[in-house]
């Protein structure tokens, strides 16, 4: 062992890193920050130098994915240690699990760092049990012709099971970030290929964006109906709804109590076990 690779996460904004990734970062030989798999409040290597008083390096995916991370392992070699930082919690993107046995093969020691993750808050902030979200899913844009079900068809199998759907959106591949409104485009589009009556005017979703910024936005309308939300955003779809979640759907988000009804209706319609 003559190494250590950390990977850290520094949450979805500004305030909510931790002060373990603080002095992490502080000690370690040499930064590196990658801003593509999600947005963050500010810039994060701007954020990140004045935070912990030295400079960061920016490195994109094509330098973690294939160049497997070389500048990190070079920059171990040369100083004892280094850290990627992420956007989020760090180990939510399969690039860095990568990377992180690419360390291990080489004979480095590796520590992940935990920051806030999408998933915990946007479950969180929707006032929905985590103990009923199924699997998550991430809503694609068509690629080589193909449109992937996936999404979908894992909202069909929670809902037919009553869990609620945490719904990712996809980047684009100039480094954009998908809209609610294209993500529910595509699950129509999908709808309209399967016809299984799934996504009509009865099927809520929340919609948020931004989470955990200043200027964070949380919608609850038909799914067929989207705000129009700035990017970073998710959809959840509720499965069912117990009394402790429809009244925060209501009085915390303003969701009309006649939609909740009919949701809840949609939902048993797709139940394996009613």
């Amino acid at each position: 062992m003559n190494g250590t690779l950390y990977i850290v996460g520094i949450g979805l904004a500004p305030g909510q890193i931790t002060q373990e990734a603080i002095d992490v970062l502080r000690g370690v030989g040499a930064v590196f920050v990658e801003e593509y798999t999600s947005m963050f409040e500010v810039k994060p290597s701007e954020y990140l130098t004045k935070i912990i008083g030295k400079p960061v390096i920016l490195v994109n995916r094509r330098e973690l994915e294939e160049g497997s991370g070389g500048a990190l392992i070079k920059a171990i070699k040369e100083h004892g240690s280094a850290a990627l930082v992420t956007v989020g919690d760090p180990m939510l993107a399969t690039t860095h699990s990568a990377l992180l046995v690419t360390a291990v093969e080489m004979g480095f020691r590796v520590k992940v760092i935990n920051g806030i993750s999408i998933v915990c808050s946007a479950v969180s902030q929707a006032g929905l049990s985590p103990y009923k979200l199924g699997p998550v899913a991430t809503v694609t844009y068509e690629r080589g012709g193909v449109l992937s079900r996936r999404a979908y068809d894992t909202l069909l199998s929670n809902l037919s099971n009553g869990l609620h759907t945490l719904l990712l959106l996809d980047i684009k591949d100039d480094g954009g970030f998908m809209s609610v409104k294209e993500a529910v485009e595509v699950l129509t589009r999908i709808e309209d290929e399967v016809k299984l009556g799934l996504i009509n005017d009865d099927l809520a979703a929340v919609f948020e964006s931004r989470v955990g910024w200043v200027n964070q936005v949380i919608k609850v309308t038909p799914v067929v109906r989207p705000p129009n939300l700035s990017p970073p955003s998710v959809i959840i779809v509720p499965g069912l709804l117990n009394p402790v979640e429809s009244e925060f759907l209501k009085l915390i988000h303003g969701a009309d109590d006649d939609l909740l009804r009919r949701h809840v209706k949609q939902v048993k319609l797709f139940l394996r076990n009613p």
